[in-house]
């Protein structure tokens, strides 16, 4: 009986130092972009920040998806406990929103970045980013630029990873177009009809109409030379994770393997490694979707096995 009251106060106290190792960092600029979202009438940005006792080997960036707040991005992973142990200073971005045009974003995580590596000395060519939906689009985006203008950013990552993340925004935006046309989702289709006149007021109107326009935005272009943008990462290690569940698209949303997010995932990597990208690959998961709430959901954090990742991260440095 002391024994397993012993090992209940040691596994309580681990668990207070651990939750005392993250600070938040509050940033000395105000959130004039809608870069932070779901935080009621504040403009603060920050970022959490998890950091190694011993000298960093390198930096994990984890980025929130759409609307998310980064605390409960955390609630729903372990890569960050399991980079931490492994040497990593891990930095969760208060970035859940933004701009196509990835600008601000950018700005805020390089100011980000050059803390991190005055303050702990992490070599620049140890960063390795990803996130979730519109986290992995930030971090495909940022290592997309890192090689098409290095001057636009502080460094370019070791290694990017991303879940569920949409790619082509063509193809997205003719998603939205039969989403309306289902009727299906109210949802849904408030979403897809908001998708729709934010593309139109940026590019002029839709894919059909402005063609260029889209490739040069999207992450990936299906159809175009070299997977348009992708051609950037055809030298980037890349890791994806996307959920195939059939069911949930077919019963809760009315939806195909044409508006499957892993559709556009397969195929740029299939691209990166016609390209000779010898780092490039996707892990698709099946019916492994459950958000925070309990909820069955593909499009969520629990689709990206921590082990499978960490290993990944672990074979870069």
């Amino acid at each position: 009986m002391k024994n397993i009251i012993l090992i209940l106060c040691f596994a309580l106290i681990s668990v207070a130092c651990y939750s005392q190792e993250i600070e938040k960092i509050k940033l000395d600029v105000k959130d004039e972009w809608n870069l932070y979202l779901n935080d009621e009438e504040s403009d603060e940005l920050f970022y959490l920040r998890l950091a190694p006792k011993n000298k960093p080997i390198g930096a994990l960036v984890i980025l929130p998806s759409g609307y998310e707040k980064v605390e409960d991005t955390l609630l729903q992973i372990d890569l960050h406990k399991k980079a931490v142990e492994q040497g990593l200073i891990v930095i969760v971005p208060s970035i859940n929103w933004g701009n196509d045009d990835r600008i601000y974003e950018f700005k805020i995580l390089d100011k980000i970045f050059a803390q991190v590596i005055r303050e702990f000395n992490v070599p620049k060519d140890k960063f390795i980013l990803g996130g979730l939906s519109n986290g992995g689009m930030i971090a495909i985006k940022y290592a997309e630029k890192s090689v098409e203008n290095p001057e636009q950013t502080l460094l370019k990552p070791l290694g990017i990873f991303g879940l569920d993340t949409p790619l082509d925004l063509a193809h997205l935006y003719q998603y939205a177009e039969r989403e309306i046309k289902r009727n299906f989702s109210e949802a849904g289709m408030n979403e897809a009809r908001w998708m729709i006149n934010k593309y139109n007021q940026m590019y002029g109107g839709s894919p059909s109409e402005f063609p260029e326009k889209y490739i040069e935005a999207s992450m990936y272009s299906h159809g175009v030379e070299n997977g348009g943008n992708a051609v950037y990462l055809k030298d980037m290690p890349i890791r994806m994770y996307t959920d195939l569940d059939v069911n949930w698209l077919l019963n809760e949303r009315n939806r195909d393997l044409y508006d499957w997010n892993g559709t556009n995932i397969v195929a740029m990597i299939n691209e990166l490694k016609l390209m000779g990208n010898k780092d490039a690959n996707v892990i698709i998961t099946m019916g492994k979707g459950v958000r925070l709430d309990g909820r069955r959901h593909p499009h969520s954090w629990s689709i990206m096995d921590t082990k499978d990742c960490m290993n990944w991260i672990n074979s870069l440095l």
